[in-house]
């Protein structure tokens, strides 16, 4: 088993990763990375960036590391913790080395095969790819204790794999603590034990779970190893999850169980129980699963990080486990699923009719980032309203700056939960990763997101059905993603024709200085600045369709 992963729910998250931008996959074109310092064509010397940004966190900041090289085949991008600590710094920088040497000694075996199969065939693959990624959350601090989660992801150009690694320090002397460390003693394993065999025994016997009880009394014995996956939460619940195999038959996956906290309460140590607001005398409660019809609760949500799955977290989300149960804790609310439709603000334009006046659509994907307070700035101070497609790991950061997005007027649209290519996926994962994105967009703006933007504008005949959404393509693309130069990206944003959608990216600084100089050239022409919806009115945007711009608008003033 992997070492133990640990987190604990808090009202805010860090996560710092600068994400991939929307590049259009030609067929047979291999996949690359936007958002990324841009390789030299045919250049095996590696681009390289590293930057040290302060967090929302007092005293940790951020550093993170770009390796693009290979045509942007290989690609590493690892952000990690640095704190007051030269303990905790080595410790972190440490396991950042060794997951860095791993990409470098996989992306350069990949590339050999990559080369050998061009020899060979004279073809070019997309399969050839070695995309390493980590970020970290704070997943708990006091002034005694922190924890980080360091999420990884990892594709070789078949479906890929992530999943969190925990640690835990003591802030007081920078000294990296076990998970035994949280309980008083190992009395913690035979309780881990029993409750765990008796909630699963529950399921084999319902038939919910592929296993049987030699298999889960195999593998919930009461050893450390066992048990090196427990996620403790703020809600009044843990989950106890089991690697692929250890209890149960591989279809299963990730297997999950998720208990009272109470029914350990009393064997964590005093200063996690405070941590978690346990109170001291831990009143007795029955064992067993929680089972409950599916309900938003302030909880941190974990989904299995098996194949496509992520982690999610936020104050208001659905925890939604991979045995298909939900979970609620204490004042959880209900929210009701909203259908398709128009998002709605305080400060929506209805004034503007662009079947009378000429209009463009402003769009920025990829976000939110660092970036995009100041691009709202921007758009707020010459009373512009875009179009944002967001991603679910990004929304999940930066939630202010969501809600914010749509207090100003703006549209926010569905780009995924960490930007895949939806081709390349099952009907099921594609839905989850448009699924765990408005679950967190509804908490926030009552709703969820009205249409898809595809990562990479890739997209086909079962990923329009699948998503179940109309598409918003673009017809301008200023490629800043790969010119990462203000005047250029607004010089060719400039000469949009009238009924043009935009693509452009708020995770890139050029970009967002581009975009004063882009409003008034366009503006000095006479063509207005709508949502993307409202750029179609009074046309109903459709299931299953593409829309590329605009062609029933007026001309030019």
């Amino acid at each position: 088993m992997r070492r133990f992963r640990i987190a604990v729910a808090m009202a805010a998250l860090l996560t710092i990763s600068v994400l991939t931008g929307c590049v259009p996959i030609e067929p047979g074109a291999d996949i690359g990375e936007a958002g990324t310092p841009a390789p030299v064509p045919g250049s095996a010397k590696p681009a390289v960036s590293t930057t040290i940004d302060t967090s929302k966190y007092e005293n940790v900041w951020v550093k993170a590391i770009e390796e693009v090289e290979n045509d942007g085949r290989s690609l590493l991008r690892v952000s990690y913790p640095f704190t007051e600590h030269e303990e905790i710094n080595a410790r972190m920088e440490a396991v950042t080395q060794a997951f860095i040497d791993e990409y470098r000694s996989t992306a350069a075996e990949i590339e050999a095969a990559y080369q050998e199969y061009k020899a060979e065939t004279g073809k070019e693959a997309a399969t050839f790819v070695t995309h390493f990624r980590q970020h970290f959350d704070v997943s708990a601090a006091d002034e005694s204790l922190i924890f980080f989660d360091l999420v990884r992801s990892i594709n070789t150009g078949g479906t890929g794999n992530a999943y969190v690694v925990g640690y835990i320090f003591d802030r007081r002397s920078g000294a990296e603590l076990a998970l035994s460390d949280l309980f008083l003693d190992e009395s913690y394993l035979g309780r881990l034990s029993a409750l765990t065999r008796e909630a699963l025994a529950k399921r084999v016997s319902k038939e919910e779970l592929a296993s049987d009880l030699d298999w889960v009394e195999d593998g919930t014995a009461p050893a450390a190893g066992n048990f090196d996956n427990i996620l403790l939460r703020t809600d009044g619940t843990f989950l106890v999850r089991f690697d692929k195999y250890q209890v149960a038959a591989g279809v299963e996956g990730v297997v999950e169980v998720a208990l009272p906290l109470d029914d350990i309460a009393d064997l964590l140590k005093p200063e996690v129980r405070e941590l978690l607001g346990i109170e001291s005398e831990a009143e007795e409660s029955g064992t067993g699963v929680i089972e409950t019809d599916a309900t938003f609760a302030e909880a941190e949500v974990v989904y299995a990080f098996d194949g496509a799955r992520s982690l999610a977290s936020s104050a208001m989300v659905l925890t939604t486990l991979s045995s298909g149960h939900s979970f609620a804790g204490p004042g959880a609310a209900l929210l009701q699923r909203f259908g398709p439709g128009r998002q709605e603000s305080s400060l929506w334009d209805e004034s503007v009719n662009c079947q009378v006046v000429a209009c463009v659509a402003l769009t920025f994907d990829d976000g939110p980032s660092f970036y995009t307070e100041g691009l709202l700035d921007i758009l707020k101070e010459h009373d512009v309203r875009a179009t944002f497609f967001v991603l679910g790991t990004q929304v999940r950061i930066q939630s202010e700056t969501v809600a914010r997005m749509f207090r100003e007027g703006h549209q926010i649209g569905n780009h995924t939960w960490d930007h895949p290519n939806l081709t390349n996926m099952p009907d099921d994962q594609i839905q989850e990763q448009l699924r765990l994105t408005d679950d967190l967009i509804a908490q926030l703006i009552g709703g969820p997101t009205p249409f898809l933007r595809p990562p990479y504008g890739a997209y086909n005949d079962r990923v329009l059905a699948a998503s179940g959404l109309p598409i918003i393509f673009w017809s301008v693309d200023p490629l800043d993603w790969r010119d990462r130069d203000a005047a250029i990206v607004a010089a060719r944003i400039m000469e949009a024709p009238v009924g043009a959608i935009i693509l452009a990216h708020d995770i890139h600084k050029s970009t967002v200085d581009a975009v004063p100089a882009i409003i008034d050239a366009i503006r000095g022409r006479g063509i207005q600045f709508v949502t993307v919806t409202k750029l179609f009115e009074p046309q109903e945007l459709h299931a299953q369709k593409v829309y590329i711009s605009q062609p029933d608008t007026p001309s030019e003033q």
